[in-house]
């Protein structure tokens, strides 16, 4: 959990595969403009959904900033419908509304370490290093329920946001998977012999993967509370394909991918030490599989091929995050000391590699993500401050979106 306003940039050399060198990046046509100063910019509310046919108008609509001393937003939701943000620092659980950019609450964090979203947008869950849930009003903040869900939780936990399932690992081995909406555990699983030390949902929720510090990973079909494959190692990151029919299992030197029909691993790719620390991602299709974290440059491989396809320069060493635009035409980058990034994901390759750099005024971002509408890119800061950028006013003609 990052609690704690990130100072510095500790770059870390780590060794990689012999990997082909890529392409020399070139920029998108025209650059992107909007460089965003100190001081706040009245808010613009964002006019289309970010596309490969339209970034070339991406500006900065606003900056979202907090009432009290700033430090790091260390965990954050959307809501579905990519109107609203919440999100946790030192000291607070803020909520903002990002049709206006203006702060719809703020209250004590306590020892909230996660936060998300109801699906139906009326509730904020918080959830603390004890393994509470606090149930929150989304629209003043105030307390209404809190649920002690996990007695001997272990910091691990998994959330499905179309239903609101939320699932907590134990020290003991043991998963419960909570309904929030409803207030209740439906499924307690023994799921293994040690501490639960990561966790996924598949993106239609039907499957839960667990990785344990026994040194196995599970797929679990979890409301029958069945395995529905047995995998080995010890995981540092979990990924479903978005089909559901493969698990990106990432250890700490290689990621492994395994058909979890017939629980049988298909290929290795080798990514060095720290490849998944920070990023393990499969891009919307599921043709890509990203990793990056204590590598020099991100990694970018055609799983239907298990080749590998290129590398990012200049996204590697501590603190990077990366995210797919909802559509899949764009990957966003950002480095703790370096430079956000735009990718072109329609062309990239081994030989073609595209880029734009956003002019965000800061070195210090600590996460990049896309609203779920793909209507905003949000910067974090380490300050704490959180730009948003996006398409103003109407789209240029020609421009989709």
């Amino acid at each position: 959990m990052r609690k704690l306003l990130f100072l510095g940039l500790l770059l870390v050399a780590a060794c990689v595969p012999n990997i082909p060198q890529p392409p020399t990046p070139t920029g998108f046509v025209p650059q992107m403009r909007g460089a965003p100063t100190a001081t706040p910019v009245p808010w613009v509310e964002g006019a289309a959904a970010i596309t490969l046919d339209n970034v070339a108008q991406i500006t900065r609509l606003g900056r979202l900033d907090a009432h009290n001393t700033p430090s790091t937003v260390f965990a954050y939701a959307f809501s579905p419908d990519g109107t609203r943000l919440a999100g946790l620092n030192n000291d607070q659980l803020i909520a903002w509304n990002l049709l206006t950019g203006e702060i719809v609450f703020n209250t004590a964090r306590g020892s909230a370490e996660g936060v998300y979203y109801a699906p139906d947008k009326s509730e904020i869950y918080t959830l603390d290093a004890e393994g509470t849930i606090h149930i929150h009003d989304a629209d003043t903040g105030a307390e209404k329920d809190t649920l002690a869900a996990q007695a001997q939780y272990a910091s691990v936990a998994a959330y499905y946001p179309d239903d609101g399932w939320l699932a907590l690992g134990a020290l003991n081995g043991e998963v419960k998977v909570w309904d929030l909406a409803t207030r209740q555990s439906v499924v307690t699983i023994s799921a293994h012999e040690a501490p639960v030390d990561v966790m996924a949902f598949s993106a239609d929720g039907d499957q839960l993967a667990t990785g344990g510090l026994d040194g196995t990973v599970k797929v679990w079909d979890w409301r029958s509370r069945q395995p529905v494959a047995a995998l080995e190692g010890m995981a540092v990151r979990l990924a479903f394909a978005p089909d559901g029919t493969r698990l990106a299992v990432g250890h700490d030197t290689y990621i492994d991918l395994w058909n979890i029909a017939s629980a049988e691993r298909g290929e290795r790719l080798e990514t060095g030490t720290g490849g998944a620390r920070d990023v393990l991602l499969y891009a919307p299709g599921g043709r890509y599989l990203l990793n990056g974290g204590g590598i020099p440059a991100m990694m970018l491989w055609n799983v239907e091929t298990g080749a590998f396809v290129t590398s990012l320069p200049d996204v590697g060493g501590e603190s990077t995050s990366a995210a797919f635009s909802p559509d899949g035409t764009l990957l966003a980058t950002s480095v703790l000391g370096g430079p956000v990034t735009l990718w072109n994901m329609a062309e990239i390759g081994s030989a073609t590699l595209t880029r734009a750099n956003l002019d965000f005024g800061t070195p210090q971002a600590v996460y990049v993500d896309w609203s779920p509408d793909g209507f905003l890119l949000t910067i974090f800061e380490a300050a704490g401050s959180i730009q948003v950028w996006g398409i103003k006013g109407a789209p240029d003609a020609g421009a989709s979106g």
